[in-house]
């Protein structure tokens, strides 16, 4: 039974994501609750911010490296979980400037998973590493074969992104592509890193 009930709970949670209305700043309208520095200048973005604390869900994966990226790895540290794929332009066009902002704060408590999940014939492992490979990324990516992560954090839409503080509570999400390395969101980064 254990199982049973574990299994079932990225579905009730990506219920709760997708079928909660107002859970969100963004989509409520609502600024009259508290909002870090940080948060709200990524809400005057165009960013979605939780209407208070959000615990975000376990997951692990492997990189195309072969390392581990979990939510636990990243604990201490503020959290860019990216879902994207080779197939979507917008998500293409987001990486360089991804690439921009993880090479600014490295060395920072600062981490980002760029998840891809392989789904051939149209996404393979494959196309994957050479895209990745060709742009010369070096942000972790790790590779969400059984659909792990997407279930739970998939909005229908990539990319979309989502930021996870250093104790793991979502504080942030964007559905779209960006500018990460706009002074904008550097600086509203900045602002959120530990």
């Amino acid at each position: 039974m254990k199982k049973h009930i574990s299994s079932l709970y990225p579905m009730l949670l990506l219920s709760v994501f997708a079928l909660t209305p107002g859970l969100f700043a963004q989509e409520s309208g609502d600024e009259s609750y508290s909002m870090s520095k940080g948060q709200a200048a990524l809400y005057q973005l165009g960013f979605d911010i939780p209407r208070g604390s959000l615990a975000a869900p376990p997951f692990s994966l492997t990189t195309i490296d072969g390392e581990t990226a979990s939510l636990s790895a990243a604990k201490g540290k503020l959290l860019l979980l990216n879902l994207w794929a080779t197939w979507c332009p917008p998500c293409r066009q987001e990486m360089p400037s991804m690439q921009k902002i993880y090479e600014r704060f490295a060395g920072k408590n600062f981490e980002m998973y760029a998840v891809a999940a392989p789904t051939p014939p149209r996404e393979t492992l494959e196309l994957i590493t050479a895209h990745v490979a060709d742009n010369g990324f070096t942000f972790p990516v790790p590779i969400d074969s059984e659909y792990q992560v997407n279930s739970i954090y998939g909005t229908g839409s990539i990319p979309t992104t989502w930021i996870i503080d250093e104790k793991g509570n979502i504080i942030a999400r964007l559905v779209g592509a960006t500018d990460w390395s706009s002074p904008e969101i550097i600086g509203a980064l900045e602002m959120l890193i530990p």
